[in-house]
């Protein structure tokens, strides 16, 4: 755990306002896709969002919102959590914590909100991947890609190499090779690198079929 006290939390006298339009603004922060919550000094929860919510309902998650409180799935996991939002709400402290094991480890910041009567405490949820399936198909849409070339740019960003889109789609080597070169052409990029750069820092926004099934 990381933790870290260069930045002052806000004052108690701003700190309370600021909670509660945060806790409203949580209606538009569903249609982000990081999991973002707001808890108390206790980690009862204020307010979550659609993406924290699906997240600890996996059932391999790393967290879990058990009544009105949020926890870690980890006995080890929920003590380093517990005492990272103490230590925001009581002493301004922020952290970033790593929680569960392997591929399905869940990275957390916690940010103070406010210090006072009624402390509250941001929680942020790491990105699950690289780059996000639907900002994949977005950029594809956008720069004209042939749902051919989509596929090829997807498996590009989950790191495979043209020889292994080429098994896993059963076409020639050079077929996908002509298919990278049209996708570098059209969404003008120097190589696979800059490609799968300028993807990954595309803002991860959830898709309205889902937000809609949230509400």
């Amino acid at each position: 755990m990381y933790t870290s006290s260069a930045h002052p939390a806000i004052s108690p006298a701003i700190g309370t306002p600021l909670t509660h339009m945060l806790a409203h603004a949580l209606g538009a922060f569903d249609e982000i896709d990081y999991g973002i919550v707001i808890v108390d000094r206790l980690a009862r929860v204020l307010n979550a969002n659609h993406m924290a919510r699906c997240l600890c309902a996996e059932r391999d998650g790393a967290c879990l919102l058990q009544a009105d409180r949020l926890t870690a799935r980890q006995c080890g996991d929920d003590h380093l959590l517990q005492q990272a939002v103490q230590s925001a709400a009581g002493q301004g402290r922020r952290s970033l914590l790593t929680l569960g094991a392997g591929e399905r480890s869940q990275t957390v910041a916690v940010v103070p909100l406010g210090q006072g009567t009624a402390p509250a405490v941001l929680l942020v949820f790491g990105k699950r991947q690289v780059c996000e399936a639907l900002s994949v198909d977005h950029y594809a849409r956008v720069n004209g890609l042939t749902h051919a070339e989509s596929m090829v740019l997807a498996a590009l960003c989950d790191g495979d190499k043209p020889q292994e889109i080429a098994e896993r789609f059963g076409v020639a080597v050079s077929t996908v090779r002509t298919q990278i070169a049209s996708i570098r052409q059209k969404t003008r990029t120097d190589s696979i690198r800059d490609l799968v750069r300028r993807i990954a820092v595309l803002p991860p926004i959830v898709s309205a079929l889902g937000r809609a099934q949230a509400h």
